[in-house]
């Protein structure tokens, strides 16, 4: 094993600030090209040959097998790059200089640590597991990584070459060295059994037999990456001899980055075992709320300066980015006694209004922001999701219209639209419609019926319109009016309307639809069961209160109207907790995760585990991150999850590393995101016409009966 960072893996963590990231399974060694320097004499007739030399001179394979350990401490300088330029931010224009650490075994155990920037980064090999640990972050090895590791444990890496499955292939000598000094270099290849262990170069000195350069290249990287080591400067050390400079050169395109390492202490005494062993990373301690700071100053500003405007004004900023809509709205109602043409304080008052569903009040108080200086794009977004969530297709093309030449298909697309829009029936004088529900991992489905076919759609809170399969759409001869794409370079997806959805006893007429391909869909269930047919989104769920009975396995959609009160009532269970609906489909509550409170998005078509929220989120909640593995999920357990006083679990998983959202486009805090996992076994109800969400526990289970005595 060699004073130098493993070839590519760990330079690749070394120079983690510099962005310079290298994957060794593409590495490739370039054959010699050139003509045995000397002729035929000396030079040495097979691979082994070579390396047999170099233990001959380090010191002898008996002096070498003696030793069973080593510890190696080096200075390690990082060089200015050159060859930068203007968007490599991360390049390193000084000299850097930093501590390296190395301890490994001859029966394959590894530590590195690296102190470079006031960072720390530590890596191992336990016998068993390769790991990584780096800011914060436990990495362990899958199963193929491990092997590349345990390769680079070892200490003597030039013994038992077939017992580790090492492949040696002599290349044709240099003439001279990367320097371009006169040399003679002899070179092996080294490679493993199914290039598990990328393989690599060796050149040694035919003069000394000692090691003195190593080489690997890719060049179907983009930009080509190549790395040379340079070995030097060998001392004897307990009868062997320990090369005490090396010189690693990275070159990514026409950047170089040199890194030398010059030791400063080698020993061979006995390591501790737990040295190797994977890090027990403790649990951080709760991290302070930023938001929650600065509002309790706020508060405090606010109440010592009662008359004062700009004091208030700045309280329901507060407020507002914090995610207490309510109070928010309270203060800056008192702002504006104070001063009722205070844009800020109107602003925030209309939004507050929106996200309440109060579009009465909300429309004169965005006519007075908008006179009171608020831009007019800002204004008509706001009136385009009033429109929307009134049903006012017409009003939400005429809000669009001035909101820029981006947004004119979209205006179009509502404007064009043929009658009245979401129209609801129920059959009879019923005020319920129940369907068979399924669940298949985390997410639900339940058959609706379009036309003559009956479609299987994901209930998904987190989708805005209706989605229609492609090939459902053709078979129903959906007209396509206009289409678009999801994003830069994703699928395209059409757009039309339907006559009507069949769910149950309700039927929805003059429906917009989203027409998806086929292996979209497949993705948004996560590959969990057959892909949806259909997914049914914000905008037709919220005509009705909506309830999850999970006890029964059904979905009940009950009738908003006022002859339903009765059933509506039914569902209204246990107090419940407000939601705010943002936009046009966002459905947002305020709960608290291990006692810290957060906002948290309801997304019913979420899949795989109850909770995912940003890290900042789960660092005020006193969860720290995981170990993670690659292909696997990152998953952490969460003690203790409240929705205000009307829901609390116990004992939560929760997804890591998949949400980073921490604002809105309002600049509200966003925290996290909740799966209908969070609810178990009981009943959640969406009730869209109070805006709260309703939960009921799983019913007990009867007691076994005891068994009849034996006559």
């Amino acid at each position: 094993m060699s004073l130098a960072p493993r070839p590519l893996r760990l330079s690749a963590a070394l120079v983690l600030a510099l962005a310079a990231v290298a994957v060794p399974g593409c590495l490739k060694v370039p054959a010699g090209d050139l003509d045995a320097p000397g002729g035929q004499e000396g030079n040495p007739a097979e691979a082994r040959a070579v390396v047999d030399r170099y233990v001959a001179a380090l010191g002898g394979e008996e002096a070498l097998r003696k030793i069973a350990q080593r510890t190696v401490e080096a200075r390690m300088t990082f060089l200015p790059e050159t060859g930068c330029t203007e968007k490599d931010e991360n390049c390193r224009t000084t000299e850097t200089v930093g501590t390296f650490t190395l301890q490994s075994t001859a029966d394959q155990r590894l530590y590195r640590r690296t102190v470079i920037d006031k960072q720390i980064e530590e890596e191992g090999y336990d016998g068993k597991t390769g790991w990584q640990f780096r800011r914060g972050f436990l990495v362990l090895e899958d199963e193929d990584e491990s092997v590349i590791t345990r390769e680079d444990a070892a200490l003597h890496w030039y013994f038992d070459l077939d017992k580790r499955g090492i492949q040696l292939s002599l290349e044709k000598p240099r003439d001279k060295d990367f320097e371009g000094n006169a040399r003679i270099l002899d070179g092996v290849r080294w490679s493993s059994k199914g290039d598990l262990v990328p393989p690599k170069t060796q050149w040694y000195d035919r003069k000394t037999g000692l090691l003195a350069e190593e080489l690997l290249e890719d060049d179907k990287a983009e930009p080509p990456i190549s790395q040379h080591i340079l070995y030097d400067d060998y001392r004897p050390v307990d009868g062997v001899l320990v090369p005490h400079k090396i010189r690693l050169i990275n070159k990514f395109g026409d950047r170089t980055q040199e890194v030398v390492f010059l030791t400063q202490r080698v020993d061979h005494a006995p390591i501790k075992p737990e040295v190797f062993g994977i890090p027990k990373v403790p649990p951080p301690e709760k991290a302070k709320d930023e938001r929650l700071v600065a509002l309790a100053k706020a508060r405090e500003v606010a109440a010592a300066e009662p008359k004062n405007v700009e004091a208030q004004v700045a309280l329901t900023r507060a407020l507002w980015a914090a995610a207490h809509f309510d109070e928010a709205a309270d203060a800056a109602q008192v702002a504006l006694k104070l001063d009722p043409k205070e844009s800020e304080a109107l602003w925030i008052l209309a939004r507050a209004r929106v996200l309440q569903g109060r579009f009465k009040e909300a429309l004169p108080l965005l006519d007075r922001a908008g006179k009171a200086g608020v831009r007019e794009v800002l204004v008509y977004a706001q009136r385009a999701w009033i429109a929307s969530h009134q049903r006012d297709f017409p009003a939400v093309a005429a809000a669009l219209d001035h909101l820029g030449d981006a947004n004119a298909q979209l205006a179009g697309r509502y404007r064009n639209f043929a009658g009245k829009p979401l129209q609801v029936s129920f059959k009879g004088n019923s005020c319920t419609a129940e369907l068979p529900m399924t669940t298949e991992g985390t997410v639900t489905f339940v058959d609706v019926q379009i036309g003559d076919e009956k479609v299987r759609a994901l209930v998904d809170t987190g989708a805005a319109d209706v989605i229609l399969d492609g090939e459902v759409a053709a078979k129903l001869k959906v007209p396509i009016r206009s289409k678009s794409r999801l994003g830069e370079g994703q699928a395209e997806i059409g757009h039309g309307q339907l006559d009507a959805i069949t769910a149950g006893a309700a039927t929805i007429s003059g429906i917009p639809v989203d027409v998806f391909p086929h292996e979209v869909l497949e993705q948004m269930t996560g590959g969990v069961g057959a892909a949806p047919q259909a997914v049914l989104g914000a905008r037709v769920l919220e005509l009705f209160q909506v309830n999850f009975d999970f006890p029964a396995n059904k979905l009940v959609l009950v009738n908003p109207t006022a002859k339903c009160k009765s059933a509506l009532a039914t569902y209204r269970t246990g107090g419940g907790t407000p939601f705010y609906l943002h936009e046009t489909h966002f459905l947002y509550a305020m709960g608290a995760m291990n006692g810290t409170e957060g906002l948290f998005l309801l997304n019913t078509g979420m899949q795989g585990v109850a909770i995912t929220a940003t890290t900042k989120a789960f660092a005020r909640a006193g969860i720290g991150a995981p170990p993670l593995r690659r292909n696997e999920a990152a998953l952490v357990d969460i003690a203790e999850f409240t929705l205000g006083n009307a829901f609390k679990a116990l004992g939560l998983r929760g997804a890591y590393g998949y949400f980073e959202q921490g604002e809105s486009s309002d600049q509200f805090r966003i925290d996290g995101m909740l799966g209908l996992d969070f609810v178990g076994r009981g009943r959640l109800t969406i009730d869209y016409p109070e805006r709260k969400l309703y939960f009921a526990p799983a019913p007990a289970e009867a007691p076994a009966k005891a068994p009849a005595p034996a006559k």
